[in-house]
């Protein structure tokens, strides 16, 4: 190819180093959340995806598919540490699918007794997703890499504060 678009300058570096390209053939064009992604004023809004997925009035999400890269058990294990020392009297909310290695999870909470507290919400649909983040108190993303990380700037999008690492383009997506 003359060139390539990609989405952040993490993942340029990652491509111009695989693929021993000259840096100049690789363009960096970020991602922008949907316009859907602001503040929502609607309470009806809010109470319906509040009632639908059993949400306490206070919570830490986290958006994204369940597998190894996105963290979850040091995000998990450091929010049962919190809760066992009462810092925390949140709910942690993991809402997406699960994918790949994600099977042990369920054993890690269990070991942790914050079965109580922990709600995976499975996928949850586009129209739900923006009113998620606006009843978050917080919004969490661990993940060791990304390309990009949408979901960071979506919850910012939402007004939400976003508690994310400095790993490859979340430092620079935040």
């Amino acid at each position: 190819a003359d060139a390539i678009i990609t989405v952040s300058e993490s993942a340029k570096r990652d491509i111009v180093c695989a693929y021993a390209l000259p840096s100049d053939r690789v363009h960096v064009v970020h991602e922008a959340a949907a316009p859907s992604f602001r503040p929502i004023h609607d309470l009806g809004e809010l109470t319906r995806v509040r009632r639908k997925y059993g949400l306490s009035d206070r919570f830490i999400l986290y958006v994204g598919t369940i597998e190894p890269r996105k963290n979850l058990p040091k995000l998990i294990e450091a929010f049962a540490r919190r809760r066992r020392q009462g810092d925390l009297t949140h709910q942690l909310v993991c809402a997406g699918p699960y994918g790949w290695l994600s099977r042990d999870i369920d054993a890690l909470i269990d070991r942790l007794q914050v079965n109580d507290s922990v709600l995976f919400t499975g996928y949850v649909p586009f129209d739900d997703l923006a009113a998620l983040y606006n009843l978050a108190e917080m919004f969490v993303f661990p993940s060791i890499y990304e390309g990009f990380g949408l979901p960071v700037i979506e919850a910012m999008a939402c007004g939400t504060p976003v508690i994310t690492g400095r790993v490859a383009a979340l430092d620079e997506v935040a």
